[in-house]
């Protein structure tokens, strides 16, 4: 088969699946990630917005490195600003954004599709933009595999798509170490991880089981 395309929002959601993906790398699979855009919305600790998106590009960047990506590629779309409570998608409608992401699925001709779940996870609504525009690129054609399934006891459920039923769960134990160079990559992003898992070592542990709802393909 093809290799794996795995398409988020942000630069750090491929965390979300480091699991997953160091199980491909480990098994000889090549993946490919595509991201909506450079994160340019997130805390900017004083930095521009422009800045911010260089910051986190070369963040996930040395990330897809230490998870062992085969490329790396932007959509572009700008990150709009996030306030305290509310976060925010591109201005692309999801038929406009699968249309893109159709051309990357004719180049890497994929056996199987990665992305953010039904509920965006906590609702985000640049992830369920992806989820919708993934679906619409693929047709039906391909194998697609969502992240954050639920899982009864998980330690961060506020992160968990309620209403995907985990039809495959991979326990990451064994890729602690290169999960953690992924982590450690996202230093503007730490203070997220830390703030759930007391450390990056801590919030590693916690999100060492991954659960994906399966969508078959044709």
């Amino acid at each position: 088969g093809g290799p794996v395309v795995a398409v988020f929002a942000h630069p750090d959601d491929e965390l979300f699946a480091s699991c997953l993906l160091c199980e491909l790398t480990a098994r000889d699979v090549p993946f490919h990630l595509v991201c909506l855009t450079r994160g340019e919305g997130g805390i900017t600790g004083g930095t521009t917005r422009e800045e911010l998106g260089r910051i986190r590009e070369a963040e996930l960047r040395a990330s897809a490195a230490a998870l062992g990506a085969a490329s790396v590629e932007f959509l572009d779309y700008i990150d709009p600003l996030g306030l305290a409570h509310r976060t925010f998608a591109p201005d692309v409608s999801p038929e406009d954004l699968a249309a893109r992401l159709k051309t990357h699925l004719e180049k890497f001709k994929p056996s199987l599709l990665v992305t953010h779940g039904s509920g965006g996870e906590y609702w985000h609504p640049a992830h369920m933009l992806i989820h919708r525009a993934v679906f619409l690129a693929s047709e039906g054609k391909h194998d697609i595999l969502t992240i954050h399934a639920w899982q009864d006891g998980h330690a961060l459920p506020g992160m968990l798509n309620r209403d995907d039923p985990a039809d495959l769960v991979i326990d990451g134990t064994l890729h602690r170490t290169q999960r953690l160079e992924a982590f450690r990559a996202h230093v503007s992003q730490h203070h997220y991880f830390t703030g759930h898992g007391g450390s990056l070592e801590g919030y590693v542990g916690l999100s060492a089981k991954e659960a994906f709802r399966h969508y078959p393909g044709t």
